[in-house]
Parts: C-alpha cells; structure tokens; sequence
C-alpha cells in the first residue's frame, strides 16, 4: 500500500457534491466484516468518522473494493450493510473510505446520536 494521500476512485464514480445528510465530527468503534480487494474474508474493529445518517469515513489497513458491501456492527449490537462509495485518501498504509448505508428505511438510529432534522445546501446561500 502506497505510503501517500491518494484518490484512486474513478471520477466518474467519486460523490458528487451534494449530500443527504449533514457530517457530524465524531469518532466512533465500529466492526467492519466482508471482503477485501483480494476476495479474501476479514472482521476487526476499527474507527468511523464524520458520521451523518446514511453512512460514514471508515480507517481500514486493507484495501476494499469501491462498490463492494461490508457490514459495519455497532457497540449496541446493531448490524447494517453499506456500500463502499469511494476510497478517499492513504496515508501511512491507513485506508480512508466513504460508505453508505443500504437499508434506508433501517438506519434511524444506527450511531445513537441525533443529527439535524433538515440539511441546508449552504451552496446555495
């Protein structure tokens, strides 16, 4: 794995601008199971970040496929599965990946935190 900050997603696959639901700052353990880029099987606990309603940044040593599906588990027991929107950067052989949540209808209280009821697009302020 490359030691420097990187963005190998494809532009046409990266996220557009616009978002569903505001970030939130905060970090929190989460279990990451599923498969990496070599097809091989992996489960650990690591770090999720700027958090908002339908996903989050994931902190991995291992490299996954964008557009693959992992399943992140919660420190209450909670399970979802989410897709890896794209890989955001590398730095020190830490992976960095953008993910959603699948189940739209099943993620109201995946972080057990309350984000703001309405996103505003400040780009249009």
């Amino acid at each position: 794995m490359s030691t420097h900050a990187t963005n190998n997603t494809p532009p046409d696959r990266r996220p557009s601008f616009g978002r569903r639901s505001q970030r939130i700052p905060l970090a929190m353990p989460v279990e990451v199971s599923g498969r990496d880029a070599t097809e091989e099987n992996f489960s650990f606990t690591t770090t999720a970040t700027n958090l908002n309603r339908n996903g989050a940044t994931l902190h991995v040593n291992r490299d996954l496929p964008v557009d693959g599906v992992i399943v992140l588990q919660n420190s209450r027991g909670a399970r979802m599965s989410a897709r890896i929107v794209a890989r955001v950067n590398i730095v020190q052989d830490l992976c960095s990946y953008g993910v959603e949540f699948l189940a739209a209808d099943d993620i109201q209280d995946f972080w057990g935190i309350s984000f703001p009821s309405r996103w505003l697009d400040l780009r249009t302020s």
